[in-house]
C-alpha cells in the first residue's frame, strides 16, 4: 500500500506527457504527427498524408532561390560566377577522382633539409654514395648551391626523397622509377650493386643480428642516390604487403600485373612487365619467382608488434645467439618477419646472396626501413636515436654486428654510423600508409580499395581473372568486376547480368555488377608500361682515381707488375684497371668535382696531401710544381709503401671490385711477357 502514491503520481505525469506532446505536434486542419501528415475530417477521426505530400504543403511558404546568380546584387554577380566555375570544377576533378580514386601526390613544400650539424659527415665526398647531404650531391649532379639550395642544369630545386608506397605513386612517378631502374639496369650500376649484396649475404653486419637494419639503411640510400643521377625526381617507393595479406589469394593482387613488378610463366620466370628478361648476376636470363610457396606477408599485428617494442635489443635484435647469450630468442624480430616476405616471394628474393636481382627487393626494404623509423619516432627521443645501440655480446652476435665494427664494404663507416638522424633529416622521408574509414572509404589509389567490413582498412586490388571470394561486394577488381569469386572483364559480368536468376543466397550487388560506367563516367585506362624518356641527369660516376702523386712514375717503373695488389687499388688509372672520365693529359685540371669544397675545408695539407697533390692539383696551387719532383729522392724512385699485411689483406677481398682490378692487373702483366718473348 505505501507504494499507491508514488505509481499514482507516475501516472500522472505519463498522462501530463501525453497531452502536451499531442498539443505541441497539433494544428488545425492539418499537422504533423510522427513524420506524416495528418488531418481531421468531420468525424474527429485522424488520416495520415503520405509523406510525399509534405513538400507540397510548405511550397506555399518557401520557394527555393535560383542557383544561376541571376537573384545575386549587380556588384557581385561576376564574383558569383566565378566561385560557381570553380565549384564546378571542383566536383568534376572529384568526380573523376571517385572513378579513379586518387589524391594528388605532390611532393609537400615542407620538404627540405634541416639545418645540418657542423660536424655531421657526409658533408663532403669523394663519391657521390658518400653523400649525406643535398649540397654533398650537388656537384655530381652538375647543380649550384644557390642560398643553400641545389639548383639543378634545368632550374630545378633538388628536394629529399619522398617515399610513398608503390601502389600510390601517381603514373607518372611509377614510370619514372621503372625507366629509372632499367637504366641502371643498362649501365651495370644496378648489377653492381646487387653484387655487392651478394658478397656481404654472409660474413658481414649485413644479416643475422643488430647491424642487419643500420646495413640496409645505408645500402637503400647509396641506390637510391645511383637511381636519381639518372633522374633526380625518382625515389624508392615502399612495398606495404599488408595490404595484399587481406586477400583471398596474394598471389592476385595487382602488384604482380604488368602495370608494377610484371607477371611470370608457369615455371616463375619473370617474362612481362617493366623487369621482363632481366638476366641476373648469376648469369640466368630471367628472374625467378615461386609466390606464395612458404613464408608469409606481413600483417598488421606484426607491425603493431614491431613499433610496440621498447628495448633496443628486441629492435636491433640478436636473431642469431649463440649458447651463453643472455638474451631469450626473439623470434618477432623483424628481422624474422622480413624474411617471411623473403620466401613468400620465393625464386631469387629467397635466399640473401640472390635477392637484389629483384627489384621487389629494395621495395620490401624500404618498407621494413619505415617500419624502423616508425618505432624511433615513437619510441626514443631524438639524441636517443644516434646513441642507443645493442651491447657487443660475442655470444649473442659475431663481432661485425658490434657498434663500432666496420660497415663492410663501406668505406669509413661503422655500424652505429647507420644510426644518424641525417637519413631523415637531409636525404629522404616517408609518405604515411594508405588508410580510409567510414566517412572516406577511399584509400587515394586507383589500385587499392577500402574494406569497411569491421576497421575500414585498405586492400590492394585484384587483378583480372583473379581469386575475389569474400569482396563480391567490394570495389575489389582492377577495371573488372567481381563474378561469382572471380574478377572478370566489366562488360562480361554486366551481359550475364541480364536475365541470369540469381540465387537467394547470392552475395553479389546487382546494381554494382551491372554498372559498367560510374555515374556515365568510363574507367580510364591506364597503358601497360609507360615510358617517359628521361636521360641521365647527372654523368656516372667512375671510381678510376690515383691516390698518390707517384703513381705514374711507379707504373713507368715496372710497380704495376711487382706490386699488383696495392696498384691495382691506390694507382688504378695509372696501371690501367680502369678507364678514367677525366682528362689524363692536363696536368693542372681539378679531377674530382669536389676539389673546391675539399680545398675551403684546408684538406689540401695534412692526410689527404696525396690525393689532392694528385687529382686537385689546380685548388691545391700545385700547377708549377711537377707530378715527379716529390717522387724521387737523391736520384732514385721512391719505394712503394706497401706492408705484408696490406698485400694479403688486399688478396683475401671477397669483393668482386677489388678482384677484378687485381686479375685485370696480372693479366697485363702475362701480356707484356708473352709480347717480350713472341717479339
Amino acid at each position: 500500500m505505501r507504494w499507491t502514491p508514488i505509481l499514482t503520481l507516475l501516472l500522472c505525469a505519463t498522462a501530463i506527457i501525453c497531452v502536451f506532446g499531442a498539443k505541441s505536434t497539433t494544428k488545425k486542419g492539418g499537422h504533423l504527427v510522427g513524420g506524416s501528415a495528418v488531418k481531421r475530417p468531420a468525424g474527429g477521426k485522424r488520416v495520415a498524408i503520405p509523406n510525399k505530400n509534405i513538400q507540397r504543403l510548405n511550397q506555399k511558404r518557401w520557394r527555393e532561390p535560383p542557383r544561376d546568380c541571376s537573384d545575386a546584387p549587380k556588384h557581385l554577380k561576376q564574383t558569383c560566377l566565378m566561385i560557381r566555375r570553380m565549384d564546378l570544377a571542383t566536383r568534376r576533378r572529384l568526380a573523376r577522382q571517385s572513378v579513379r580514386q586518387t589524391r594528388p601526390n605532390q611532393v609537400p613544400n615542407w620538404l627540405q633539409p634541416i639545418p645540418v650539424p657542423a660536424n655531421a659527415r657526409g658533408q663532403a665526398a669523394y663519391h657521390p654514395y658518400d653523400c649525406m647531404t643535398l649540397l654533398c650531391l650537388c656537384p655530381f649532379f652538375n647543380g649550384r648551391n644557390v642560398n643553400g639550395q641545389c639548383v639543378l642544369s634545368n632550374g630545378v630545386v633538388l628536394q629529399m626523397s619522398w617515399r610513398k608506397e608503390y601502389r600510390m605513386m601517381s603514373e607518372a612517378e611509377r614510370a619514372r622509377w621503372h625507366n629509372a631502374l632499367n637504366t641502371l639496369k643498362r649501365n651495370g650500376e644496378y648489377d653492381r650493386l646487387s653484387r655487392q649484396h651478394l658478397e656481404v649475404g654472409v660474413g658481414s653486419g649485413a644479416h643475422s643480428g643488430p647491424g642487419f637494419l643500420p646495413w640496409h639503411r645505408e645500402y637503400l640510400k647509396r641506390f637510391e642516390i645511383a637511381l636519381r643521377m639518372v633522374d633526380p625526381l625518382v625515389f624508392i617507393p615502399y612495398w606495404d604487403s599488408v595490404m595484399d595479406s587481406y586477400l583471398p589469394d596474394p598471389r592476385d593482387s595487382i602488384l604482380f600485373s604488368d602495370l608494377f613488378v610484371g607477371g611470370t610463366d608457369y615455371y616463375g620466370n619473370v617474362v612481362t612487365g617493366p623487369f621482363a628478361y632481366w638476366r641476373t648476376i648469376e648469369g640466368r636470363s630471367t628472374i625467378l619467382r615461386n609466390l606464395g610457396a612458404e613464408g608469409q606477408l606481413f600483417n598488421e599485428n606484426q607491425v603493431n608488434t614491431i613499433v610496440a617494442q621498447n628495448t633496443i635489443e628486441n629492435t636491433l635484435a640478436y636473431t642469431a645467439p649463440q649458447p651463453g647469450c643472455p638474451y631469450p630468442n626473439n623470434y618477432g624480430a623483424i628481422e624474422y618477419s622480413h624474411s617471411n616476405i623473403h620466401l613468400w616471394i620465393g625464386g631469387d628474393m629467397k635466399p640473401p646472396s640472390t635477392s637484389a636481382n629483384e627489384p621487389i627487393f629494395f621495395m620490401h626494404h624500404s618498407f621494413v626501413d619505415y617500419l624502423w623509423e616508425l618505432w624511433r619516432q615513437l619510441q626514443q627521443p631524438r639524441w636517443l636515436r644516434e646513441q642507443a645501440y645493442s651491447a657487443d655480446h660475442p655470444t649473442c652476435a659475431n663481432w661485425q654486428h658490434f657498434s663500432y665494427a666496420p660497415m663492410r664494404p663501406f668505406p669509413y663507416l661503422v655500424n652505429r654510423d647507420g644510426l644518424s638522424n641525417s637519413y631523415t633529416d637531409q636525404m629522404y622521408r616517408y609518405a604515411p600508409r594508405a588508410t580510409c574509414s567510414h566517412q572516406r572509404p577511399n584509400c587515394g589509389s586507383p589500385y587499392l580499395f577500402c574494406d569497411t567490413r569491421g576497421y575500414p582498412h585498405c586492400v590492394s586490388k585484384i587483378r583480372l581473372n583473379g581469386n575475389c571470394r569474400g569482396f563480391e561486394q567490394a570495389d575489389a577488381c582492377y577495371a573488372s568486376r567481381c563474378w561469382w569469386g572471380r574478377c572478370v572483364n566489366a562488360s562480361f559480368a554486366a551481359a550475364r547480368m541480364k536475365g541470369a536468376r540469381i540465387h537467394s543466397n547470392s552475395t553479389l550487388d546487382l546494381e554494382l555488377a551491372a554498372q559498367v560506367t560510374v555515374n556515365g563516367t568510363k574507367v580510364e585506362r591506364v597503358p601497360l608500361v609507360k615510358r617517359i624518356s628521361v636521360k641521365m641527369t647527372a654523368p656516372l660516376f667512375v671510381d678510376c682515381y690515383n691516390r698518390m702523386p707517384c703513381c705514374d712514375a711507379w707504373s713507368k717503373n715496372g710497380g704495376c707488375q711487382r706490386e699488383p695488389e696495392f696498384m691495382s687499388q691506390y694507382c688504378q688509372a695509372s696501371c690501367n684497371a680502369c678507364t678514367p672520365s677525366y682528362n689524363t693529359t692536363d696536368s693542372c685540371a681539378d679531377r674530382h668535382v669536389n676539389c673546391v669544397a675539399w680545398k675551403a675545408d684546408k684538406m689540401c695539407s695534412g692526410k689527404s696531401a696525396d690525393f689532392m697533390s694528385e687529382n686537385c692539383r689546380h685548388s691545391c696551387g700545385k700547377c708549377e710544381l711537377a707530378r715527379e719532383s716529390q717522387c724521387f729522392k737523391n736520384g732514385k724512385i721512391i719505394p712503394i709503401p706497401v706492408s705484408q699485411n696490406l698485400r694479403e689483406s688486399i688478396s683475401d677481398s671477397l669483393m668482386s671490385e677489388v678482384t677484378n682490378k687485381i686479375k685485370k692487373v696480372k693479366k697485363q702483366e702475362i701480356d707484356a711477357t708473352k709480347k717480350v718473348r713472341h717479339g
